[in-house]
């Protein structure tokens, strides 16, 4: 499976993670984008777990960042997936996520998990991750 679509422009995402960085200083006189927003998606995650789907391919990347900042969302994960629907850092992954997920909101209903990751071939790819289907954190 070739994954080329929803696909992001690292320049662009680098502008707008310096942005956003800028207005959480700003705004709120926070320094850590990082922390900030993924304080913000572990909230939204302990309200509905199955919210992951929001993230779609970029859940997986996402994952990670939570697992290493100390929240146990399970070992399950999509390594091939991961590694293309991430960004050059955790601060760029974050943002991808989140403008992902901006989207979803806006085409999908909620709990779609099925998306079109191979435009070449049409073929639909089931985000499913068995760890926040049962309800993770525990």
């Amino acid at each position: 499976m070739s994954l080329t679509e929803y696909r992001y422009d690292p320049d662009q995402i680098a502008t707008l993670a310096q942005e956003k960085a800028a207005n959480l200083r700003s705004n709120r006189g926070l320094s850590d984008l990082l922390g900030f927003g993924l304080g913000v998606v572990k909230n939204r995650l302990l309200n509905d777990p199955r919210r992951y789907r929001d993230y779609g391919p970029f859940w997986w990347a996402l994952k990670s960042l939570l697992r290493d900042k100390g929240t146990d969302y399970g070992q399950q994960s999509e390594p091939m997936v991961e590694e293309v629907y991430r960004g050059r850092t955790p601060v760029e992954t974050l943002v991808m996520a989140e403008e992902f997920r901006d989207a979803y909101l806006q085409e999908y209903a909620l709990y779609t998990n099925q998306f079109m990751l191979d435009g070449d071939t049409g073929e639909y790819w089931t985000l499913f991750d068995q760890d926040m289907e049962r309800g993770y954190p525990r």
